[in-house]
């Protein structure tokens, strides 16, 4: 039985369809979904304030995005939706973020970028299935 569903998004195409189908599943098992939306800067060489202002624009998008995503699946009858924006190396913030929260599932997007593996799965999606402690599923 599922009642706590995971749903780690990024803004692709394929994080787009996981959030469907976590949605046909959050409907069909009265489950809650929980949405964690990560955000990651990496090394600039550029000032302090200008890092600071490009992480306000980023979280700035990212509410919007995680405001859209909950407003869709509002519409499409899924009223308990919990959401969460973080900030750091994608593969761990999920791992600890389902380590603490205990999800029965946790689905994601398989984006396809990276090594030869990666584009079959996605690095983060990929390394996520192998070390995560509750079942895995990957939206291609």
């Amino acid at each position: 039985m599922l009642r706590c569903i995971l749903l780690a998004m990024d803004g692709s195409p394929a994080a787009h369809r996981a959030a469907d189908f976590a949605a046909s599943l959050a409907l069909r098992y009265p489950a809650k979904i929980m949405l964690l939306n990560v955000l990651t800067l990496g090394y600039s060489h550029q000032s302090v304030t200008d890092q600071f202002e490009l992480l306000l624009a980023a979280e700035g998008v990212a509410h919007t995005f995680v405001a859209n995503v909950t407003e869709h699946f509002r519409e499409v009858g899924v009223t308990d939706v919990e959401t969460t924006i973080l900030y750091g190396p994608p593969v761990g913030v999920i791992l600890g973020f389902a380590e603490m929260h205990k999800p029965d599932l946790i689905v994601m997007g398989a984006r396809g970028a990276g090594t030869w593996q990666g584009k079959m799965l996605g690095s983060v999606s990929m390394a996520v299935t192998q070390r995560a402690e509750c079942p895995v599923l990957i939206v291609k």
